[in-house]
């Protein structure tokens, strides 16, 4: 106790316990909200009693959310400070999680709570970062950087392993945001007990009416275009032009109008001006389809192998526990290695390759395969992504003056989330265009085909059609990994177009913007 006092600038050692531990269950639950739902789907679509197409929504969306609220975050934290802002966010994200337990019967209600959610999950995680730093003495706070990082790949590893418990063990997927309910409340009661004769440092005269405007046309302009794509997702972009039009046509309006507010603007929300930064622009970019192909990897992995495979959300999400092995010692080492003067190029690129390897491998299964036979390749995923994180962000911002990195960084997690919010839609859609190709392939009359179909009686075309939709979707298992891999591959080649950051000493302020650009 006596050494942790030395770490603290203003709570008494339980005090200070309390506080780091509240706030990593915080950190820890936010994060948890956007992978344990993965694996729940095939659950609420049962419940919802609508189509997979429709219940994706309620990620997607939550994403979207999630990436806008980064750029809104830091102006709140200025004007309210991260005390006041985090406590504000947990109740929102305690609310929220309360309002989608009430109307899980209703899709377009119960996704407009996953938006919400996804809000104040967004805005939370900035704010409770520099609100740990502000409590830990400074030559200590690279002890609450270390500490801040271990739940960044939760995500992708311990969300889908929880999700599946609570949907086949506990069998009942609402439990997720009773929880949540619950923990964010008791989250926020806490922080303003432990907080409550501490005052943060607040500008008074930051003028955030004009800029919650400006986002607030941002936001919704984002959401719209969001919906462009749920809803072309019904028909894979091929019929329901009418709505789709109307939709394109306010997301332009939108747009336009939001770049007007904030080209006026003294403080505008997206500084455009840093993508003149070279790297900026286009690691910003590669970053987000990267990451895209990844998100959009894991999620088709995640419902196909329960849809497809047959296999329950509590053995999917097994299979994605081993990814936390490597993935964080992985990315520790590459901060280390970056800070010490390597060409963060070399980890990045290795980094896709092997994700495209890991994607090939994958689809090199004669399907269905044994839950076993897959653990391996998630191992190798765990290391591959563990490096991804810290080198991409370390390309996209080693050229931005250091005065307005922590602006690019925002614009940078915006930017990806919204992007994973996108890959959730384009992955279904790009699924379905598979299926249906596979589908054809098979149900083409010809002599390959005559043997498959005289197998059935002609009073059986529903064992017909089931079998022939059961075995379209193995291949298409395969030829989705598989166009991914080649993906994942060109963008390892990609990334030595960039321009590697100027040869640096050890920064610590450079290991925090890495820290928060593996977020979330």
């Amino acid at each position: 106790m006596f050494k942790i006092a030395g770490y603290s600038r203003f709570l008494t050692p339980t005090q200070f316990v309390l506080f780091n531990f509240t706030l990593g269950i915080g950190h820890f639950l936010v994060l948890l909200n956007a992978g344990a739902y993965l694996p729940m789907l095939p659950y609420v679509t049962g419940s919802m009693d609508e189509g997979l197409p429709y219940v994706v929504w309620g990620q997607s969306d939550y994403f979207t959310a999630l990436g806008c609220a980064f750029l809104i975050a830091r102006p709140l934290m200025k004007r309210f400070g991260p005390k006041v802002t985090v406590i504000a966010s947990f109740l929102l994200f305690s609310f929220a999680s309360l309002g989608a337990l009430f109307v899980v019967h209703n899709l377009i209600l119960f996704t407009s709570f996953r938006v919400v959610q996804g809000f104040a999950a967004g805005l939370s995680v900035i704010p409770s970062f520099f609100l740990l730093l502000e409590y830990y003495k400074t030559e200590h706070q690279h002890i609450a950087t270390s500490l801040w990082g271990l739940a960044v790949f939760i995500p992708f590893s311990i969300g889908p392993a929880l999700g599946g418990w609570i949907a086949y063990v506990l069998g009942d997927w609402r439990f997720l945001f009773f929880a949540s309910f619950l923990i964010s409340l008791l989250i926020a009661g806490i922080l303003w007990g432990l907080l409550a004769d501490w005052e943060d440092v607040i500008d008074r005269f930051y003028p955030l009416f004009h800029q919650s405007l400006t986002f607030g046309l941002f936001f919704a302009s984002v959401l719209m275009l969001q919906e462009f794509f749920d809803v072309g997702l019904l028909s894979d972009l091929s019929s329901r032009f009418r709505e789709l039009w109307g939709m394109l046509c306010l997301t332009l309006i939108g747009f336009a109008w939001f770049q007007i507010r904030n080209a006026r603007s003294k403080t505008p929300l997206i500084s455009f001006a840093l993508f003149s930064h070279r790297n900026f622009g286009a690691g910003t970019l590669l970053f987000c389809l990267s990451f895209m192909l990844l998100q959009g990897g894991i999620i088709q992995y995640i419902i196909r192998f329960q849809l497809v495979e047959g296999y329950t959300a509590w053995h999917v999400g097994l299979l994605f526990l081993p990814l936390f092995i490597f993935s964080k010692p992985f990315s520790l080492l590459t901060q280390n290695r970056i800070q010490n003067g390597w060409d963060p190029r070399i980890p990045a690129s290795a980094s896709l390759l092997a994700i495209a390897l890991n994607f090939w491998w994958i689809s090199s299964y004669l399907r269905p395969a044994t839950w076993e036979l897959l653990l391996l390749p998630q191992l190798f995923l765990g290391a591959a992504i563990g490096p991804f994180f810290s080198s991409m962000t370390t390309l996209a911002l080693g050229h931005v003056p250091k005065n307005q990195q922590l602006n690019a960084l925002d614009l940078l997690n915006g930017a990806r989330n919204m992007g994973a919010g996108l890959a959730v839609t384009f992955s279904d859609i790009g699924w379905d265009r598979l299926q249906a190709h596979q589908w054809n392939l098979f149900t083409t009359p010809d002599p390959s085909n005559s043997l498959r179909f005289l197998s059935f009686s002609p009073i059986e075309p529903h064992r017909l059609h089931t079998e022939l939709e059961r075995v379209a979707g193995l291949l298409t298992f395969n030829d989705f990994f598989q166009l991914l891999a080649w993906g994942g591959a060109l963008s390892s080649c990609l990334v030595w177009f960039l321009t590697p950051p100027r040869t640096h000493l050890p920064d610590p302020d450079l290991i925090i913007l890495e820290n928060l650009g593996e977020e979330p």
